[in-house]
C-alpha cells in the first residue's frame, strides 16, 4: 500500500498541476510561439514547489504526443488550430499528470467535448477491482457516442515513483485485458479523439525533442561520460528536453557531444507521436489514486 508520506506529495504535485489547468488555457493564443508555452508551464511547476517530471508537450493539430521545443524553435500557434499541453509536476520523485486541449477552431469544439467527457465517464467507474478493460470500453463508447473515434494505440497508464509509464497499460477502447485497478495505485486516465473517418492510431514521427537515460556505459569521451553522469543525477528514469541542458559551462562542444550519447544508446529518444492519417487529435487527462472505496482525483 502507499505511504501516508507518498500520498501527500502526490497530492501537492496534483496541486500544482490542477493550479496549471486553469493557467494553459490563457497561455494557448494564435501566434505564441510554442516555446514561450514549454517554458512558461515548466517555470510554473518550479515556482510552485516541483518539478517537470517531463517537458511540456504542446502537441498541434494531429501531433497527438511528445512534442516539446528543441533549440531555436520558431514554431508559433497556427490560426484555428487544436492544441494538446501535457504536463506533470513531481515532488521527490513523485508525479501527477494531466492534460488540457484548446481548440482555437469552433468546428474542432465537439472533438474536445468528447475528450473530457470520456474522461469523465471513465472516472465514475474507477474503484479497485475494476478491470482496465472494462474503462477502455466505456471510453470508446463515450467517444463513439458523440461521433468520433479513439486513438487506440495511446492509453493511460500507472505512475510510480520516477516513472511515467509503468506496469498495467489502461486502454482507450474495449479489450481483453484481464488487469484490475488496485488501491493504492496511482494512474492517469488518458482520452485520446480524432475524427470518425481517420486511422484512429498514432505512428513515429521522424524527430524526437524528448529523451530519456538508458545507461551510463557506452560513452566513449570524457565530455560524454561527465554529461550522461549530469543526466541520470538531474533526471534519473524522468524524460528530459535536450533544451535543458542549456548553460552547461563546463560542456563547450554540447551537440556533438549529446550526439554522441543517442549514437551509443546512453540517451534514448521518444519519436513526435502523429496521427497515422494526419488528422486532428483532442486529449483530456487527470490523475487519480485508487482507494479502498474509489479513487481520490488528484489534478481535478
Amino acid at each position: 500500500m502507499i505511504t501516508d508520506e507518498a500520498s501527500e506529495r502526490y497530492r501537492k504535485a496534483g496541486r500544482i498541476v490542477a493550479h496549471l489547468r486553469k493557467l494553459v488555457p490563457e497561455l494557448v493564443r494564435e501566434g505564441v510561439k510554442v516555446v514561450d508555452i514549454c517554458e512558461k508551464v515548466e517555470k510554473t511547476i518550479v515556482e510552485l514547489g516541483g518539478k517537470p517530471a517531463f517537458p511540456c508537450n504542446v502537441g498541434l493539430n494531429e501531433i497527438a504526443a511528445h512534442y516539446t521545443s528543441p533549440f531555436g524553435d520558431a514554431s508559433r500557434i497556427p490560426n484555428g488550430s487544436i492544441v494538446k499541453v501535457d504536463f506533470g509536476a513531481h515532488v521527490d520523485g513523485y508525479i501527477a499528470d494531466s492534460a488540457v486541449t484548446v481548440s482555437l477552431n469552433p468546428k474542432l469544439s465537439p472533438m474536445v467535448q468528447a475528450a473530457e467527457e470520456a474522461l469523465r465517464k471513465a472516472l465514475e467507474i474507477v474503484r479497485p477491482g475494476v478491470r482496465v478493460s472494462e474503462v477502455g470500453a466505456l471510453i470508446q463508447a463515450a467517444i463513439e457516442r458523440r461521433g468520433f473515434r479513439p486513438i487506440r494505440n495511446l492509453t493511460g497508464h500507472v505512475i510510480e515513483r520516477y516513472t511515467v509509464h509503468t506496469g498495467e497499460a489502461i486502454p482507450n477502447v474495449g479489450s481483453v485485458s484481464g488487469g484490475k485497478l488496485k488501491a493504492g495505485q496511482v494512474c492517469a486516465l488518458e482520452p485520446f479523439v480524432t475524427f470518425k473517418l481517420a486511422k484512429g492510431e498514432v505512428k513515429d514521427g521522424d524527430r524526437a525533442y524528448i529523451f530519456r537515460f538508458s545507461r551510463q556505459r557506452g560513452a566513449g569521451t570524457e565530455e560524454g561520460k561527465h554529461l550522461i553522469a549530469h543526466i541520470e543525477r538531474e533526471f534519473r528514469t524522468l524524460p528530459f528536453a535536450r533544451r535543458w541542458l542549456a548553460g552547461l559551462d563546463w560542456l563547450p562542444n554540447a551537440d556533438a557531444t549529446f550526439a554522441e550519447l543517442i549514437k551509443s544508446r546512453c540517451v534514448s529518444g521518444y519519436p513526435v507521436l502523429v496521427e497515422r492519417s494526419g488528422e486532428p487529435v483532442a486529449q483530456a487527462e487527470h490523475t487519480v489514486l485508487i482507494t479502498e472505496s474509489g479513487y481520490e482525483n488528484l489534478t481535478a
